[in-house]
């Protein structure tokens, strides 16, 4: 009601359970303190192992003029380290300090002194004392037009004699023609002078810049930004957000019809990966060195089937006829089940033969799998150890293929003069090696820097959810330039990284000397982060 005193509403009262108040409680100390818009102060007190609730805090909000005198004098150290704190702060950051009002009186602690001041405040400016209005403390200091200027409250009149004396007493230094150092005017300001001074209308803290620091530094969009430098502003960020953007709908316009890849950093500000100048991304297929010869020189080599479209039984599917793939009864079998899954009867040595262009079977063949478009969205994310690694937001079945490894197709003797991070993005097409032609056959392997597509980004794990495996439908198996596709080994939930093992013959080795003695790291690894339940600790890469 208008007339009605305001008082503030008692706080309900917690029931601590009866065990509580039949043991000593200890205080570990204040962890918070509140000021309402009377100047109370409120402390949240932190008790020790004696008490807890079940939902596992215990703190408890206590009033300083409530509390037992020990929890006063814990309440008055806490005040004097947070106003040292303040003091500290405020000294190091000089521009916080407003009309040279001294450190220690900021813009918080002015609010608390007006607020203070409330009942007086609330006679002189509220009608009849209503305190259901919010007080605007900004307007009681400004002059309304046919309305006397009110007092300042009691604990003010003072305050503000005292000040208009030493203003007066700095005119008449000033006009002598002396001048006192600021250095030497703050310590002597008194406590009634500053709460004079805090009367004045208080200018909010200039706000400060915010810079954040690059992580890491994309290369520019055009020679003019490059002329420009990195920027570090929001503009800055905000062509960094286009980057992403430009350089999906860059790698959109070379998919040949497969699903999007999209780019995710939940990590860092980095936006895209760092890529090698002018790279440039290939969804399938080879991009052939000058000294590879190309696929086309064997076209006519290629066994094609006859069947109609689609391919039932591979004992009469013609382009099966190279194939060395069989079940334990040594009937010749395809290397997929009808839903176009992937059935692991691959043995180490050979490749998959897929129909191809010459065959009559339509696309939709359950023998054309590797060589379709891939049909699920990738994405290419910031990992928190291995920089950045492949992910599908969908889940996948045991079995589902995923596409090829791309890259630059050259000749082994190229592809060991690399080093370093160039050489972590060879594959070498080996399938036939260790054969009695080794040493007549070319070997080749398939560069992934300047040329490739997400399979790149696909990292290491010593149990990793994906395989490789050879597969050929536009060549012949002995020309050794199989493509290598990339298969899920088991059910994979969404946005779980994809990973392959980099040195599955290692895996082999581990395998075996099991038992016998413990493997060394051989000469040349390096340090295995794949985090795996059994990693070897080391990767050949």
């Amino acid at each position: 009601m208008p007339g009605r005193p305001y008082s503030p509403s008692p706080s309900p009262e917690e029931d601590f359970g009866p065990e509580a108040y039949e043991q000593e409680w200890t205080v570990a100390g204040i962890v918070g303190e509140s000021v309402d818009g009377f100047g109370q102060h409120r402390y949240e007190v932190k008790w020790g192992d004696g008490w807890r609730r079940p939902d596992g805090t215990n703190t408890t909000w206590e009033k300083d003029a409530d509390a037992a005198e020990g929890l006063q004098q814990l309440f008055a150290r806490w005040g004097r380290q947070q106003e040292a704190k303040r003091m500290e702060k405020a000294q190091k950051s000089p521009e916080i300090e407003i009309g040279g009002i001294p450190h220690h009186m900021l813009h918080e602690q002015r609010t608390i002194e007006l607020a203070r001041g409330y009942e007086e405040l609330k006679q002189v400016y509220l009608p009849n004392g209503d305190p259901r209005q919010p007080i605007d403390f900004d307007a009681m200091r400004k002059k309304v037009p046919g309305r006397p200027s009110p007092p300042p409250p009691a604990h003010l009149q003072g305050a503000r004699e005292q000040a208009q004396q030493e203003a007066s007493e700095r005119s008449n230094s000033r006009g002598s023609g002396s001048r006192t150092p600021a250095s030497s005017s703050s310590p002597s300001l008194s406590r009634s002078s500053s709460l004079a001074r805090e009367h004045r209308a208080v200018r909010p803290l200039p706000r400060r810049a915010v810079v954040r620091r690059a992580i890491s530094s994309p290369a520019p969009d055009s020679e003019e930004e490059s002329a420009r430098g990195p920027s570090r502003t929001a503009s800055g960020q905000q062509r960094q957000f286009k980057r992403r953007k430009s350089l999906e709908l860059k790698w959109s316009r070379k998919l040949q019809g497969a699903a999007p890849v999209k780019f995710a950093n939940e990590i860092n500000y980095e936006e895209v990966p760092p890529l090698v100048e002018n790279f440039e991304y290939l969804e399938r297929g080879y991009v052939r060195a000058e000294d590879v010869p190309s696929n086309a020189e064997v076209a006519d080599c290629l066994v094609s089937c006859e069947c109609e479209d689609r391919c039932i039984d591979a004992l009469e599917c013609g382009c099966q006829g190279p194939s060395e793939l069989a079940d334990e009864s040594g009937q010749r079998i395809f290397a997929y089940t009808r839903k176009g899954l992937f059935n692991f009867e691959l043995l180490p040595g050979m490749e998959v033969i897929e129909c191809n262009d010459a065959c009559s079977c339509d696309v939709i063949c359950p023998n054309r799998v590797a060589q379709r478009p891939r049909d699920v969205v990738i994405e290419i994310f910031r990992t928190r150890k291995c920089g950045w690694g492949a992910r599908c937001p969908v889940a996948l079945p045991r079995g589902k293929v995923l596409g090829i490894y791309t890259g630059r197709l050259i000749r082994r003797e190229e592809a060991d003069t690399y080093q370093g991070e160039r050489k972590s993005y060879i594959f070498d097409l080996d399938i036939r090696e260790g054969a009695e032609d080794e040493d007549e056959a070319d070997k080749y392997s398939v560069d992934g820097y300047t040329h490739g597509n997400w399979t790149r980004f696909v990292n290491h794990s010593c149990e990793p959810n994906l395989r490789v495996y050879p597969v050929v439908w536009d060549t012949i198996p002995e020309l050794n330039q199989p493509y290598l596709a990339f298969v899920a080994t088991r059910n994979i939930p969404p946005r779980t990284e994809l990973t392959i093992d980099y040195d599955p013959k290692a895996a082999e080795e581990v395998e075996q000397s099991k038992g016998k003695h413990r493997q060394m790291t051989p000469e040349g690894a390096r340090h295995c982060m794949c985090g795996s339940a059994n990693c070897r600790g080391w990767v050949r890469v």
